[in-house]
């Protein structure tokens, strides 16, 4: 745990926070009539990958990653979550329904083939996602990702344990918002300062803090309450197994993030056919904001496309899974 002593200083947002990506938000009408939100970045006529936002996030999150995805050739498909930034809100909503929303998009987007990216929270929706799609799922790169609970054998005591610990979380979000709602500066900063020393040093740059308050920003729009229910959802465990899930999976950590987040990964790497962990030495969470050409280069690898940029391997330190194969990130 850094101590708060190393904190940025107080943060200086620009005047107004600008988003200029708002015109290029799509909306698809599902069958229950609810709307689902979506952004692309990117090469617009390249191969898709659909980007699963973090919690407190929005499909904004994916703007940090549009520069690298059309240097690679790769169309982000980013997805507000029913709540979140424009989607309407579900009641019902947890992983599996939203993977069966994605399916929707992506037939009517005409994707046959396409991977998957997930941040954070965002990797619960997304393995349910690759779970459904089946062989159309080609890859998952998870950024940072809360691992998700994915005993489906959980006893009457747990599952009344993550009940309440489901609503307790999602009470205390909608205080803690409430509490910041008259001052975006005071939310920011109250995120920031849980960073760690890393993040907080890549923060002090206004371009980058511009991003993080356009995304925060946005994932409120319609309130606490839907970032609250996605939040919470991470307390409920996925109905799937892992060992189905054959595709290349890619899992990308700093080394200054907690080391509990590690031994989760690394535990859920174990469970998967092709699964790989990355460490990316003295970075935070938000390392993909400055590695986004690495990991995109690593996607190409495993697509067999052709390469736009060499991964240095230099900058990490690799951990792989026992259970890897054939999946190498390859350096020259």
């Amino acid at each position: 745990m850094h101590s708060r002593a190393m904190n940025t200083p107080p943060l200086s947002l620009p005047q107004r926070v600008t988003d200029s990506h708002n015109e290029s938000v799509h909306f698809i009408r599902l069958e229950d009539g609810r709307r689902l939100a979506y952004a692309e970045f990117g090469e617009r006529q390249a191969y898709p990958l659909f980007h699963f936002h973090s919690h407190g996030s929005s499909r904004l999150e994916a703007a940090s990653l549009h520069k690298a995805a059309k240097r690679a050739g790769f169309r982000l498909i980013a997805v507000d979550r029913p709540g979140v930034g424009l989607s309407d809100p579900h009641r019902g909503s947890d992983a599996a329904s939203f993977a069966q929303d994605m399916l929707v998009l992506a037939q009517k987007l005409g994707c046959q083939r396409y991977g998957l990216i997930a941040c954070g929270g965002g990797l619960a929706s997304a393995l349910a996602f690759a779970d459904l799609s089946g062989a159309r799922a080609t890859l998952l790169s998870g950024l940072s990702c809360a691992v998700p609970c994915t005993n489906t054998r959980s006893n009457c005591s747990q599952t009344a344990l993550r009940l309440v610990a489901k609503h307790l979380l999602r009470a205390t979000i909608m205080l803690r918002h409430w509490q910041a709602s008259s001052s975006l500066e005071t939310r920011l900063q109250r995120l920031i300062d849980s960073f760690s020393y890393a993040d907080r040093r890549m923060f002090a740059n206004p371009a980058m803090l511009q991003l993080l308050a356009a995304d925060v920003t946005e994932a409120l729009r319609q309130g606490a309450s839907g970032v609250a229910l996605d939040t919470a959802q991470q307390f409920m465990p996925l109905s799937l197994e892992l060992s189905r899930l054959s595709l290349p999976c890619h899992f990308w950590l700093g080394s200054a993030e907690d080391a509990s987040v590690r031994q989760r990964t690394e535990h859920l790497v174990s469970q998967l056919p092709h699964g790989t962990v990355h460490q990316l030495l003295n970075r935070g969470r938000y390392f993909y904001m400055r590695h986004a050409d690495d990991i995109f280069t690593s996607a190409n690898q495993q697509l067999g496309r052709a390469l736009h940029r060499v991964v240095h391997e230099a900058h990490f330190a690799f951990a792989q899974s026992a259970h890897e194969q054939t999946a190498r990130v390859a350096t020259r």
